[in-house]
């Protein structure tokens, strides 16, 4: 009886034994493919391999086609996804983060798993529950304004512009004015010239960034900042903000306006018109970008304007997304393209962090004779 207690005790001990063999082996095998994050294949840690969409859907969320910087993006967008081969899906907002937060909702709720969903934040720090609804279903580019510390774990990458950079050329240009003005024998109503300010909607993070840019380029010969007015998009915003504004600071002396965009300041130049204040020769306008006419840069009424194509934004936005797509990750922090003539060829390699867009100034008629990756000024500002 003994020998045989002795037997199965022997017994029980070796089974034992392989049981837990067999289990540490499983949990060894649940701890790799959580590492491959969530039990993904070989093949799907490594990327597609290639920039060819194959007819799979991307979706672009982003603001109304009725301001011209928001057609270009679009069709920027649009023809990068067919050269590539993907199907873009795309969310219109009219400058509303509530509208594309309800957007982004009702899309997540469809069931779409979409290749890639590129996003631009109406307001970035409103906007954090929609780029992490966008994350569960599908890799998320931000474009226009660049992810906050709080979106930043929902993004793969940034495409679009540097709005730093932009708002330095945008303060380079206005030092440029100020010296302008003074040769020709102006007199300002300040040592430093009296700068009035129309600028993008408040909190939102292009107008934030943009002035940390303009504020850096000017800080060694700041101008006098006589206020700040938000919300200024297009020529009807334009105008109606301008006369509201310009007859309240008219008495003050206005020597310098900064306006967040071009299509803002052609509203902005009619209400000065009405105050009697000749744009040009008066003050001296400087705008951010060039979207809508270019026709107040070529007659001087503009002194400046910042050549910031929507349309290479938006292409820029997909190419990105696929590459990141085609590699399944990012490589370094920054890529800044060059304003050169002709687009760069897209390449099947990772995209940084964050991957700007070329920008350039445009001051007076003989400025605007440039061509950006293919675009023309007038196409860059005004569409084509």
């Amino acid at each position: 009886m003994e020998l045989r207690s002795l037997r199965w005790s022997r017994l029980i001990v070796g089974v034992m034994a392989m049981l837990v063999v067999a289990l540490g082996v499983v949990a060894c095998g649940d701890d790799e493919e959580g590492g491959s994050g969530g039990g993904a294949s070989s093949s799907e840690s490594k990327g597609s391999g290639s920039l060819e969409g194959d007819g799979k859907e991307m979706v672009l969320f982003t603001m109304t086609a009725s301001n011209v910087y928001g057609a270009n993006q679009i069709a920027g967008a649009k023809k990068m996804a067919g050269e590539l081969g993907y199907k873009l899906k795309v969310f219109q907002n009219n400058f509303s983060q509530p509208e594309q937060d309800q957007q982004v909702q009702q899309y997540v709720a469809t069931g779409a798993k979409p290749a890639a969903a590129l996003i631009f934040p109406w307001v970035a720090d409103a906007a954090i529950n929609a780029v992490r609804q966008l994350a569960s279903v599908g890799p998320v580019i931000m474009i226009t304004q660049e992810p906050n510390a709080q979106s930043t774990e929902f993004v793969k990458a940034y495409a679009g512009a540097n709005q730093q950079l932009i708002g330095r050329v945008a303060g380079d240009m206005m030092l440029k004015a100020r010296e302008a003005a003074r040769k020709e024998g102006v007199k300002l109503n300040s040592k430093e010239g009296n700068l009035l300010v129309f600028q993008h909607p408040e909190g939102e993070k292009t107008g934030v960034e943009r002035w940390k840019g303009f504020e850096e380029a000017t800080k060694g010969e700041p101008f006098k900042v006589l206020g700040t007015e938000y919300g200024a998009n297009d020529p009807e915003t334009g105008y109606e903000k301008g006369s509201q504004v310009i007859p309240r600071f008219k008495g003050k002396g206005i020597d310098f306006l900064y306006v967040s965009n071009q299509q803002a300041a052609n509203g902005i130049i009619r209400a000065l018109k009405e105050n009697g204040i000749k744009p040009g020769k008066d003050v001296k306008i400087v705008s951010s970008d060039c979207s809508g006419s270019l026709e107040a840069v070529k007659n001087g009424e503009t002194f400046g304007t910042g050549l910031q194509s929507g349309a290479i934004e938006g292409s820029l936005g997909v190419a990105t997304a696929a590459r990141y797509i085609a590699t399944n990750k990012v490589e370094g922090d920054v890529q800044q393209s060059k304003a050169e003539p002709e687009q760069p060829e897209t390449e099947a390699t990772p995209p940084a962090k964050l991957n700007y867009m070329p920008h350039a100034a445009a001051i007076g008629a003989k400025g605007i004779n440039t061509q950006i990756w293919g675009y023309t000024a007038e196409e860059i500002c005004a569409g084509g």
